[in-house]
């Protein structure tokens, strides 16, 4: 008898294409425009694909004269990896006015009496701040050390030697094999998105198990099948169905997309299950608490799911640790947010400490959600007219 609840409640759901477009291709579609969106900004090793600054630079006789400024913008244009800008040197002021206007650079640098540096820029954006930064360093640079060589000239082989060889104070570093990549948060989190909307599927389950809520629950209340079997099947049906659907999206975002979200792909699984597990449970329960429209019920849902998902990073990466920092139980609580970090640290940390403590919270909280509906559910009566 289960077997045939749960075989003929799976082909009902399979059979609902309103739900499986938003429970699978909307999921699909927003990884897509995440990933077109990003475009080459997506990388682990954390260079986000930069590509080398344009920029003209005029050439005058202060231009000429001044070697240390030539030099540091030589180094910086040498090519290799650590390639920072492409110059273009021209004698015509007016020659570089009109690639600045046309786009071709980014800013027009120029050099004048007493060594002084200047930026001419069209608009405002990453290379034209990074320009300003480059020359206001060297600017700041040479006065501090014009400074240092008129009170101390014994001391400038020494100082010349520091300006040349700069010291990092910090550097990145890694729990586990690989740094992390900034435009991941996004795709956990959107991973965590579609698993809460499994819940569509325990809502369905739960308005066609009440005979007040639906026709169909209506007949299925006077059936002989007990109701516990009723619900247990309509439960695990909505599970798989999820489940599958969570399959193909992490294949599509995995296979079709690249995105590397971790090799150690049992755990990814196990956490997807687990977000599905806790998706259905989130919509079961709206469905047996709130006895209104069924527009209502998606209301809540919908809403109730992303400001989950908006607090675990959807929207604003950074909003997931915003969260943590000034209302860690928010973390502890929110499925999204649960989901996310479980990802992030198979991603990043070279154990399972983290991981586990996230899964764990989480079936605890799935199975909450789970006894408090059946217990709704259980209480229920309706009278014979």
């Amino acid at each position: 008898m289960a077997m045939h609840v749960f075989s003929y409640r799976l082909k009902c759901l399979l059979r609902d294409k309103e739900l499986l477009f938003w429970t699978l291709v909307f999921p699909i579609l927003l990884g897509a425009l995440f990933y077109f969106g990003f475009g080459n900004l997506m990388g682990s090793d954390g260079t986000g694909g930069f590509e080398p600054i344009r920029a003209a630079v005029v050439e005058n006789q202060y231009y000429d004269t001044n070697v240390p400024f030539r030099t540091m913008l030589k180094a910086l244009s040498d090519p290799g990896t650590e390639r920072l800008l492409i110059l273009t040197v021209t004698p015509d002021p007016a020659e570089a006015g009109r690639m600045l206007a046309e786009g071709e650079v980014a800013g027009v640098i120029s050099v004048g009496p007493e060594n002084s540096v200047s930026l001419e820029v069209a608009g405002s954006g990453l290379p034209q701040s990074l320009l300003k930064a480059v020359l206001e360093e060297y600017v700041h640079t040479s006065a501090t050390v014009m400074s240092i060589a008129g009170q101390n000239p014994f001391a400038m082989f020494e100082l010349l030697t520091a300006v040349g060889e700069r010291v990092a104070h910090t550097r990145e570093v890694s729990f586990g094999n690989r740094m992390p990549d900034w435009s991941m948060p996004y795709f956990y989190a959107l991973i965590a998105m579609a698993c809460l909307y499994s819940g569509f599927w325990g809502m369905r389950n739960s308005t066609e198990v009440q005979a007040d809520q639906s026709a169909h629950g209506a007949r299925r209340s006077v059936a002989p099948t007990h109701k516990m079997l009723v619900v247990m099947c309509d439960w695990a049906a909505g599970l798989v169905v999820a489940f599958g659907e969570m399959l193909v999206l992490l294949a599509y975002i995995m296979l079709v997309l690249r995105v590397d979200i971790g090799d150690q792909l049992g755990y990814v699984i196990l956490t997807t299950l687990a977000g599905c597990f806790a998706g259905v449970s989130l919509g079961t329960l709206i469905g047996t608490m709130f006895h209104k429209s069924e527009s209502m019920k998606v209301g809540v849902l919908i809403g109730t799911s992303m400001a989950m998902s908006f607090l675990a990073g959807l929207m604003f990466s950074v909003m997931k640790d915003i969260v943590a920092r000034n209302v860690p139980v928010l973390s502890y609580i929110n499925p999204a947010a649960l989901i996310s970090d479980a990802f992030y640290s198979l991603y990043v940390f070279d154990n399972h400490r983290r991981f586990f403590l996230n899964i764990g919270i989480l079936v605890a909280i799935s199975a909450v959600m789970c006894i408090v509906s059946y217990l709704q559910l259980r209480r229920e009566r309706y009278a014979s007219l």
